[in-house]
């Protein structure tokens, strides 16, 4: 199956009271954070989910895949490496790595970042002084070509460039057995989830649903707990929407009455009251909203078994030759 493409469109905004400024055609400045900011932080507190909020440009597959980042901190690490700032050594310049055709790959970006009217134009902290998140996504519109490569693509397109890892997918209208462990196993490995709602037609891209789920949109997966609810085992799955806000409204959600019939520390614990586009919902509410779920791991041990493997990894260079690997169809047609 293949991964699921969202492809960004004007307006995808509008539905949130707010313009949506294409990546062209459009009075763009290009401002430097120090003139956005006085106190500018690359990276303040830890990395967290809350420093993605999507802006202008259709790229939530893309800010699905650094919100799951965040939920590893080895591999956001290595995707962004540390020791940066915009006080110590501060050179102008900001270093990113991304797995491309088998090796790792750096891309070097300056600090200057579009805006409109004094405010970021595409991908912004919640925190406001913070700017790895807007960095990277320039870095990644880099490394494609230009922001505009950005609005429309597949999830499993940023996993596999934030890991190399292997990616795979299931059909949530026909889910395998014990797909709650596979999740919480791919979880507790580090392995990078998200999920979607398919449409039957364009017209219904990002559409939002009278309990506030979007269509076509992608989802980062960022939890899942089995709680005691009215003296029986409920399985909750928590999910984020990487515009930052408009989060589920039915059960589970924040501030919904089954709260109520929760130990108050375990309530305390995972009911957090806040419009930041994370929520909880049932896992069988999950399956019956959503429509597919991609899981992007480290290593091709298998998610469904308790089994461990040892891997090693083998990389082999080498080109394409006339005549010899770049031979050509081997059976043309009209061939006898």
């Amino acid at each position: 199956m293949a991964g699921q493409r969202w492809e960004g469109r004007q307006g995808d905004h509008q539905v949130r009271g707010q313009p949506c400024p294409g990546p062209r055609g459009h009075r763009v400045s290009r401002w430097k954070v120090q003139e956005l900011c006085p106190s500018p932080q690359f990276i303040a507190g830890g990395a967290t989910r809350a420093d993605i909020c999507q802006g202008g440009l259709g790229d939530c597959w893309l800010l699905a895949a650094i919100a799951s980042l965040t939920l590893n901190e080895e591999l956001l690490h290595r995707v962004v490496p540390r020791d940066q700032s915009f006080q110590e050594s501060y050179a102008g310049i900001f270093r990113f790595q991304f797995w491309q055709r088998g090796e790792w790959v750096q891309v070097v970006v300056d600090d200057r970042l579009p805006t409109r009217d004094g405010q970021l134009l595409f991908l912004r902290s919640a925190e406001g002084s913070e700017f790895w998140s807007a960095l990277l996504e320039k870095a990644y519109a880099k490394l494609l070509g230009s922001y505009e490569a950005l609005a429309g693509g597949s999830t499993v397109e940023g996993f596999e460039d934030f890991t190399g890892g292997i990616s795979e997918f299931f059909d949530l209208k026909k889910p395998p057995t014990g797909l709650f462990q596979i999740i919480r196993k791919a979880l507790r490995a580090g392995s990078l989830l998200a999920c979607s709602i398919d449409v039957s037609s364009a017209a219904e891209v990002e559409d939002i649903t009278r309990q506030k789920l979007v269509k076509s949109h992608a989802y980062s997966v960022t939890g899942v707990e089995e709680v005691d609810f009215r003296g029986r085992p409920e399985k909750l799955i928590r999910l984020r929407n990487p515009w930052g806000e408009v989060e589920w409204t039915g059960a589970w959600s924040d501030n919904a009455p089954e709260w109520n019939d929760v130990d108050p520390r375990k309530k305390e614990e995972l009911d957090k009251k806040a419009e930041d586009g994370e929520f909880w919902m049932s896992f069988s509410e999950f399956l019956r909203q959503f429509s597919r779920l991609e899981i992007c791991r480290w290593s091709p041990d298998s998610l469904s078994s308790e089994e461990a493997h040892k891997w090693d990894l083998v990389l082999s260079n080498g080109r394409w030759a006339r005549s010899s690997t770049a031979n050509g169809c081997q059976n043309p047609p009209g061939s006898s």
